[in-house]
């Protein structure tokens, strides 16, 4: 009865250990306490989101001609209407809103334009002006760079400007345009525009 008893208790022991019940004396260490965890960052803000261009047009009565595709759309509605009234300008030849919207240089070569009667003739024939790139890093920025696709028959071209803030609205300075041609003005979204 004693070896039973031995099985007996020695299973009972090994149960007993396997379960976690009963501790096994060390050499008098400790386990040191596990390190804090610090808690997870915060998450980022979320980004901000894009305007709804469409509503934008419709709400500044833009003229027909503007296309603004919504991937370019920026996240500053003051952005997006600067760049909408200058688009408008140039497909409806309306020097006036030209001049008041261009500084520096920009309004020089208006008048030059003007003076020559260049300005009507190209404005005459204007088909389309589609935006085609927007750099407006963030809300309110200092400066953004616009490229607007002015399509003709059977031929778009680009004119880039430079938008700066002034008195909280914004005024433009032109920039070269770049060489490349497509007979239409949509043909441009594909970023390549030099």
């Amino acid at each position: 009865m004693g070896a039973v008893n031995r099985v007996i208790g020695g299973v009972l022991l090994a149960t007993l250990l396997a379960s976690g019940v009963v501790g096994v004396t060390g050499c008098g260490e400790k386990k040191p306490p596990p390190k804090p965890v610090a808690p997870p960052p915060p998450p980022p803000p979320p980004a901000p989101k894009q305007i709804d261009v469409s509503s934008l047009l419709q709400t500044s009565k833009a003229d027909k001609r503007v296309q603004f595709p919504q991937e370019k759309a920026p996240v500053d509605d003051v952005v997006a209407l600067s760049v909408i009234d200058l688009a408008s300008s140039i497909a409806k030849g309306d020097s006036k809103a030209m001049s008041n919207l261009m500084v520096n240089v920009g309004k020089d070569v208006l008048d030059q334009l003007l003076s020559s009667g260049q300005w009507e003739e190209a404005t005459s024939k204007i088909e389309a002006v589609r935006v085609v790139e927007l750099a407006a890093p963030g809300a309110k920025p200092e400066s953004f760079t616009v490229s607007l696709a002015i399509q003709e028959p059977g031929v778009a071209y680009l004119v880039r400007f430079t938008g700066t803030q002034n008195n909280g609205k914004y005024v433009f300075t032109g920039m070269p345009g770049g060489r490349k041609t497509h007979p239409r003005a949509n043909q441009f979204d594909d970023g390549v525009l030099d």
